[in-house]
């Protein structure tokens, strides 16, 4: 953990360069120092049926959704939060100059207890 992702409406894959997009937000959540190298991971999922909003034909959206360990205070994680938005609205300014797009982050606090995985990435980085 932590882990990025990013579901957003088929349309807006046309406008943002979704690759370059993972690559910003991975080095964004590296420059906030709480979360291990290798654990980071980033992804984009795009989503080929949704309805939004008026369904007028020029909406998208971008939902983020940052899982992530047990470990950090609400104050790190705000801060974090905090981060990765402002990183992700400079990416989608041109969207959010136009009235039909919406973006959102959430935090999900996963349980260590209930959290399974298996890394040969770790050591390897630690060397």
């Amino acid at each position: 953990m932590p882990h990025l992702i990013i579901q957003y409406s088929e349309n807006l894959g046309e406008q943002v360069n979704m690759t370059e997009l993972c690559a910003v937000m991975s080095k964004a959540m590296q420059q906030t120092g709480l979360f291990p190298l290798a654990g980071i991971r980033v992804r984009a999922h795009p989503m080929p049926h949704s309805s939004i909003a008026d369904e007028h034909p020029n909406n998208a959206f971008a939902d983020m959704i940052l899982r992530i360990g047990e470990g950090r205070s609400d104050e790190q994680k705000a801060a974090a939060g905090a981060a990765l938005m402002g990183v992700a609205k400079s990416a989608f300014a041109a969207q959010l100059a136009q009235p039909h797009f919406a973006l959102s982050l959430e935090i999900i606090e996963i349980s260590k207890r209930f959290s399974w995985k298996a890394n040969s990435i770790h050591p390897r980085l630690k060397n």
